[in-house]
């Protein structure tokens, strides 16, 4: 069940100025679009207006003016400018540039008719030359260009050349037509930026409308490639429980007819070993779906804190036991993390090294490397070598999947399930750390990841261990008979199986389904222990009942049971002096509170 990538939105100004940046990307492109009917109709007008003042006023000026628009006709027509894909900022603005040219050109060629199409002897034509530059400016102001620079650059060009000449050379009516002229100009940039606004906007309603589709689209296949990865994770998961559950039912139908039959005591054994190995599979898978979901579920919150690296890695290789793991870290190793995430990470990849080398040792590393750009410009790589099997390239992006093992094709639950390192891509995501794999057939793993370090001067405490319990008592003790224990548990079949255990180790139960029964009808002073789920029907849960217990005997020993202790759970079970079993508790386990309760209520009282 891969997660959806976590990764932050963009900041609003980026957004802004991505959708800025499109709008200004298509309206350059509407700019130079093809305008081929469009060119040919102005042409024809140009070539009629410089007929006409070839005829009233001087064929040879006519025919310059109409080479010039000429060839910036045949410049915008038969080689249009060429745009850059895909654009990018510095590209954009050269292409804006080039276009301003051309436009600059092309408007600048048609506005030379201003002076030299202007007759000093002739009022009339005077006149007759700035309405038709006018009339060109009213027509071809919105055609020529989107881009509001290139646009009112091009409305100037093509009316100064006859304000001017008008202003300077020009009758009493032409200097008024000028004039006029001025304020035309005025007027039309107002236009242009008005109408280039209303453009863009009209544009960026269409591109959101267009990324809104796109954005709805990529949901769907999301939501879809999700939901095929649930599929997939949940397929795999019931294959996965169903292969203990079997084996459970199997052994439990061969165990009850080698007791009908009498069978010797070794088979019986080897029959119940056989069970014991399938509810261990089961719990060990149960409880890494939960570690999955808690992950997904971002039930427990990040706390970064400096954490001194070397006592959590010979912590972790003590835990390893028989002297397989060994430890290279720098004393003064203290990086800014969770420290919580941090072993979970540590502890999955260690057992992930351990289970696939038969041989050898396995190697915890820490080394000091450069960071620029933070705070502290180091950070700390973690890695974690191992000898063993090793791993093929093209197998190396899937070892980080949801149920997926290299060498374990047969999916032999002693080698696990293939979440581990499931759980150490989910955590490494949250802690914003990334997982590299290092690998070949035959020649062990390294698994490493860097760690920012911590500023000079922070308080670094070690990542806490996983909690023991105080007082531990001797194994080997026996537990004293008619011992009374209290079990508040509402699931009548978990009840039964608790009662018939302590039955069997001669312990006195007293059951109830809920903390007000418990409250209203069991001897409290007479307890030895409590047994309280934490799930229980009716206005108390059993950390409720639990305080009660502990208001009314003090010395009492309590267990809080539950499928889900959680950290806090576990955090409050300590500070309280009780203990935390996680469903589906194991026999040991329950024994060694019973031996605690046995102790304590062996100590003599202290004196008042």
């Amino acid at each position: 069940m891969t997660p959806t990538p976590a990764s932050a939105a963009p900041p609003a100004d980026a957004r802004d100025g991505d959708h800025r940046f499109a709008i200004q990307c298509e309206v350059l492109r509407l700019s130079i679009r093809p305008l081929g009917p469009v060119l040919l109709v102005q042409y024809l007008l140009n070539c009629g207006v410089a007929a006409l003042f070839a005829w009233q006023f001087s064929p040879v000026r006519a025919l310059v003016w109409l080479a010039l628009v000429t060839g910036v006709t045949v410049m915008r027509g038969f080689f249009p400018q060429r745009l850059p894909e895909p654009f990018t900022p510095a590209t954009l603005r050269a292409a804006q540039r080039q276009h301003t040219l051309r436009t600059a050109i092309w408007e600048l060629a048609h506005g030379l008719a201003g002076v030299l199409l202007f007759n000093p002897e002739r009022p009339d034509l005077q006149l007759l030359l700035g309405l038709i530059l006018m009339g060109m400016t009213l027509s071809s102001a919105f055609s020529v260009s989107f881009y509001t620079p290139a646009t009112q650059l091009a409305i100037t060009l093509l009316l100064a050349p006859v304000i001017v000449t008008g202003l300077w050379l020009g009758a009493p009516v032409m200097m008024a037509v000028a004039v006029i002229g001025i304020g035309l100009t005025a007027m039309m940039w107002k236009l242009v930026a008005d109408h280039s606004r209303q453009l863009e906007e009209n544009i960026g309603l269409r591109l959101n409308e267009r990324t809104l589709r796109e954005q709805a689209l990529a949901g769907l296949r999301a939501s879809e490639q999700a939901q095929a990865e649930r599929l997939r994770f949940f397929s795999a998961a019931n294959h996965d429980l169903r292969q203990p559950v079997m084996a459970i039912g199997l052994q439990a139908e061969v165990l009850r007819q080698q007791l009908q039959h009498g069978t010797d005591s070794a088979a019986v054994q080897h029959t119940v070993a056989s069970l014991s190995r399938a509810q261990q599979a089961l719990e060990g898978l149960t409880n890494q779906l939960l570690e999955i979901g808690r992950i997904e579920a971002a039930v427990d919150p990040l706390r970064p804190a400096a954490v001194a690296l070397a006592p959590l890695l010979n912590e972790l290789a003590r835990q390893a036991g028989e002297g397989r793991v060994a430890v290279r870290c720098p004393a003064e190793a203290v990086a800014w993390t969770d420290a919580v995430a941090l072993r979970r990470v540590l502890s999955n990849l260690l057992d992930n090294a351990l289970k696939f080398t038969p041989r050898g040792r396995v190697l915890l590393a820490v080394r000091a490397r450069r960071r620029p750009g933070t705070d502290t410009g180091r950070a700390w790589r973690v890695e974690v070598r191992d000898s063993g099997i090793g791993i093929a390239a093209e197998s190396q992006t899937r070892v980080f999947d949801d149920f997926e093992q290299v060498g374990n094709v047969e999916r032999n639950l002693q080698h696990g399930h293939g979440l581990g390192l499931a759980i150490v891509r989910r955590l490494a995501g949250q802690l914003g750390i990334e997982v590299a794999l290092r690998s070949a057939p035959g020649k062990g793993s390294v698994f490493s990841f860097e760690l920012p370090a911590a500023r000079p001067g922070a308080a670094a405490v070690p990542a806490p261990a996983p909690s023991v319990a105080l007082d531990e008592p001797d194994a080997d003790a026996v537990l004293r008979p008619g011992l009374a224990v209290l079990v508040v548990e509402d699931n009548i079949v978990v009840a039964d199986s608790l009662s018939a255990l302590l039955r069997h180790w001669h312990v006195a139960p007293r059951i109830y389904a809920s903390a007000a029964e418990a409250l209203a009808l069991a001897d409290l002073d007479a307890l030895d222990a409590a047994l309280c789920d934490i799930r229980l029907p009716g206005a108390f849960n059993g950390i409720a009942l639990a305080e009660r217990l502990a208001q009314r005997k003090p010395a009492l020993t309590i267990a809080l049971i539950s499928a889900d202790i959680t950290e806090a759970t576990q955090q409050l079970a300590a500070a309280r002096g009780w203990h935390a079993l996680r469903k589906p508790v194991q026999p040991d386990a329950l024994r060694r509170v019973l031996l605690r309760a046995q102790q304590q209520q062996q100590q003599p009282p202290s004196p008042s």
